[in-house]
């Protein structure tokens, strides 16, 4: 995390927000040196909400390999590569324009993901003795009539980004043009999104997010008898040690009460950002998450410290236990799993209620079909127009649409009592 003179220049910026790190780079006297030493992912969270074309200068300061990370955060919808993204990536180019951008993609993006692009959209036609002769329409010669290309795609952006690309690999680096153009005659299009995918993964198990398996481990079921009992036993939890902190993650989100006593009373605050690091992007994978959905992944932190909060709201309630003692007995691990618990709890009986029932309310009882939307979600959550305390949000009679995290054990007793008189509604059969 240091300088190579170990002097730690990102530390004096914990606690601080996408907006005032940005601000806080560019007021350092070396702006590239702060950026250069700022985890991957953080430095992706600044460009996603800057938005990408507006991000020049800081992937500009970035390494290489924080640049090839940043785009295995953004060019993926699942196992899917998002070619949208990848064509916004392509039209990157400076305040002046030049290409001096898009020659520093050339260096860190997959090739293959390049490579797919040829597949799809790119005919070549290769001769032994050059021809001034044209294939067909479309069609034109980078090398004197050896090799004709020609673009077939209806985007006339799309058509411009990719002939702009192949002429600069093939100004900078004509070995790899022609390797690039024969790419698609030795592996298909799905063989290398699948074999991009697979590399992007282990990339990004490196940067702290766990492949699926370990993704679920994180989630698994915890009860309140295990805390009691490992309370008791006063076994120090495991910490997190290879996962470097992404303190946006955390400060960008809104924090409960608890979890906000938790960061004022812990004297180690990089040990509990590294493991909420480690849950959130342990989450992102378990519930089908893209990172490049920044909004999706704030909303799923929210969801993290809501668990979190109602765990430790339960050790602490009408016991003698502080919020530094259940954090120092279990960990933010097990408080989350055992906050978690208590909610997918509801997301059970969510699920038990036929979806008649939630046909005969949707326009009866719009409260209590929203809360059995809301919890029969993956990671439940509640309507945005219900207090903890059942109070129901009206702005000029209209209700409140969306959805927010369960936060509290208020809030988990009234959805639960929403949910338990849905069970009682019986569906009009006709």
């Amino acid at each position: 995390m240091g300088s190579s003179d170990n002097t730690p220049v990102v530390a004096p910026f914990r606690g601080y927000t996408c907006r005032e790190l940005y601000k806080a780079i560019f007021e350092a006297d070396s702006p590239e040196q702060i950026v250069r030493q700022l985890p991957s992912q953080s430095l992706f969270m600044l460009v996603k909400q800057r938005g990408l074309a507006s991000s020049g200068d800081l992937l500009a300061m970035a390494s290489l390999e924080q640049c090839r990370i940043l785009s295995d955060f953004d060019l993926w919808h699942g196992d899917v590569l998002n070619e949208e993204a990848l064509w916004e990536w392509l039209a990157l180019t400076d305040e002046t324009d030049s290409l001096e951008l898009l020659q520093k993609i050339v260096k860190f993006i997959d090739l293959k993901l390049i490579a797919m692009l040829i597949g799809k959209y790119v005919r070549v036609q290769v001769f032994e003795e050059p021809t001034d002769q044209s294939p067909g329409p479309g069609y034109h010669t980078p090398d004197k009539g050896f090799t004709w290309i020609g673009i077939f795609t209806e985007n006339a952006d799309h058509h411009f980004l990719l002939a702009r690309l192949l002429a600069l690999i093939f100004e900078t680096n004509s070995e790899l043009f022609y390797q690039l153009l024969s790419t698609p005659s030795v592996a298909t299009v799905s063989m290398l999104e699948e074999e991009s995918f697979q590399e992007r993964s282990k990339r990004l198990a490196a940067e702290g997010v766990p492949e699926p398996e370990l993704a679920i481990s994180v989630h698994a079921p915890y009860s309140f008898s295990d805390a009691l009992a490992d309370l008791q036993e006063r076994v120090a939890p495991k910490t997190i040690e290879d996962v470097r902190a992404v303190e946006p993650l955390m400060y960008e989100a809104r924090s409960t009460r608890f979890f906000a006593e938790l960061l004022r009373r812990v004297t180690d605050h990089e040990a509990v950002e590294m493991e909420f690091t480690y849950i959130v992007n342990a989450a992102v994978v378990r519930f089908g998450v893209d990172f490049s959905d920044q909004e999706q992944v704030l909303a799923l932190c929210e969801k993290i410290k809501g668990a979190i909060n109602i765990a430790i709201e339960k050790l602490v309630s009408g016991s003698t236990r502080t919020v530094l003692d259940v954090y120092q007995g279990l960990g933010i691990g097990k408080l989350y799993r055992l906050g978690l618990t208590e909610v997918t709890a509801l997301r059970t009986l969510a699920r038990k209620i036929p979806l008649e029932v939630a046909e005969v309310v949707k326009d009866s009882e719009k409260v209590l079909f929203s809360v059995i939307a809301c919890a029969r979600e993956a990671f439940p959550s509640m309507p945005m127009c219900l207090d903890d305390d059942g109070s129901v949000v009206d702005k000029d009679g209209t209700l409140p649409s969306g959805m927010r995290a369960i936060e509290t054990l208020q809030a988990v007793a009234t959805v639960r009592a929403h949910l338990d008189r849905g069970q009682g509604i019986t569906p009009h059969i006709s």
